[in-house]
């Protein structure tokens, strides 16, 4: 009876560490939503570039003009593009990150319950 009482403690108290490893500072996710504000904006920027492309006039200043227009848009979204996949490849190294922190954080937890669990019955282990 000792033991599941220490076992269940054990793990309410994970369980409440984990809750509280849950909650991110704002500090800790400002990085990321700015990834995300800078992905939305590149993503806004190319929707605008995609109607300005549609409302073009071929006759206001010639074919020439228009295919020059043209080939300069297409040059522009193309290096957004390259903008917002350096942003996304930046995103996806903060979530990398993230879980390798996550998975640090919850080896620490499993040793400090074997820890305790060792404290209160040193022939016990989880392990």
């Amino acid at each position: 009876m000792k033991k599941a009482i220490m076992v269940m403690g054990a793990i309410f108290t994970a369980c409440i560490m984990m809750s509280v490893v849950t909650a991110v500072p704002q500090s800790n996710s400002e990085p990321v939503m700015n990834v995300i504000h800078e992905v939305e904006e590149g993503k806004l920027f190319i929707d605008e570039k995609v109607s300005e492309i549609s409302s073009f006039d071929p006759q206001s200043g010639g074919l020439i003009d228009f295919l020059k227009k043209l080939v300069w848009m297409i040059i522009q979204a193309i290096l957004d593009l390259i903008d917002i996949i350096k942003n996304l490849i930046g995103l996806v190294a903060l979530i990398e990150y993230l879980i390798e922190l996550v998975m640090v954080l919850v080896d620490a937890v499993i040793a400090l319950i074997e820890l305790i669990m060792n404290i209160f019955n040193p022939s016990a282990s989880i392990s």
